[in-house]
């Protein structure tokens, strides 16, 4: 296993394109510039091809789920061929695509992790908000993927799936020392929850998170994607060897940018081994088993 990766997360900038060519071509520029700075790995965010319904008037969900899918091919050729040509791994943010197996109409929300081996990963979002529940016709992702990487095992956990202590934690009993967060949130306090998990999730199981997100806003309202809030970054654990706010990199909020950070995995083992808490390793799982029971949940 590889040492260190170099990682860059995206705050991925929404404003007017003119062309699909546009979108594509911007996309590929951030890689190409990404890999020219060293990066390993790209993180894009959650929902970044819905960034397309710009070029169409408003649509209801259902009509914006099936225009996405329609492009399911076109998206993981490109991002599969410019793997390949940059030599660097790019989670593609999140896409929506029909669902293999489900109903006539159910789509899920899907992130892609393209290699340049040609090898690609998916997890479909596990949790889905109220909103997606409510108004998206969005199933959820029924298994949680851990797959092998040059820096050790991964996962992705989507945005709200982050919000779950429980998801993290099956990832880093599996193994997971890196967990990525393509996000989406339009709002303050959408980021702040989802930031604020991200470190509780590192501090929780000794691990980093890789977190981007959409930023800026369309002139023209889209009912699913409009106006975006972040600040992409990367985090550790609080505790030495790291700063004390556990915090590796972070860009500047909600400006169009690239990210870039190292991620040491020999600094996380150092924290595992000699940190001043252990709680990945001080849980007490016997404990929590018997409070579930009493609780009837």
């Amino acid at each position: 296993m590889m040492k260190k990766l170099i990682v860059a997360t995206v705050q991925y900038g929404l404003a007017d394109i003119a062309s699909e060519e546009q979108f594509w071509t911007g996309i590929a520029d951030k890689v190409r510039d990404a890999a020219e700075q060293g990066a390993e790995l790209i993180v894009f965010p959650e929902y970044m091809t819905a960034h397309l319904l710009s070029l169409e008037p408003p649509m209801l969900h259902d009509e914006a789920c099936a225009y996405l899918d329609h492009r399911t091919e076109t998206y993981t050729r490109f991002f599969a061929d410019l793997s390949r040509e940059t030599n660097i791994a790019i989670l593609a943010g999140t896409h929506i695509c029909r669902a293999e197996g489900g109903e006539q109409g159910d789509y899920v929300n899907r992130a892609f992790l393209f290699f340049p081996d040609g090898r690609t990963e998916a997890q479909s979002k596990v949790h889905l908000t109220p909103e997606e529940q409510i108004r998206w016709p969005l199933v959820p992702g029924e298994s949680l993927n851990v797959f092998e990487t040059p820096w050790g095992k991964m996962a992705i956990l989507t945005c709200y799936d982050i919000e779950f202590p429980e998801l993290a934690r099956a990832a880093a009993l599996r193994g997971v020392e890196t967990i990525l967060c393509p996000s989406y949130t339009d709002s303050s306090y959408g980021y702040h929850r989802v930031r604020y998990c991200c470190q509780a999730r590192a501090v929780e199981n000794q691990l980093f998170i890789v977190l981007s997100g959409l930023v800026g806003a369309l002139s023209e309202d889209r009912p699913q994607v409009d106006t975006g809030f972040s600040q992409a970054g990367a985090f550790a654990p609080c505790d030495l060897p790291f700063e004390p706010d556990g915090i590796i990199q972070a860009g500047e909020t909600n400006r169009d940018m690239t990210v870039l950070a190292e991620l040491d995995f020999h600094l996380l083992r150092e924290n595992r081994a000699q940190g001043a808490v252990a709680p990945f390793y001080d849980r007490r799982p016997e404990f929590y088993e018997n409070e579930h029971r009493k609780s009837g949940h």
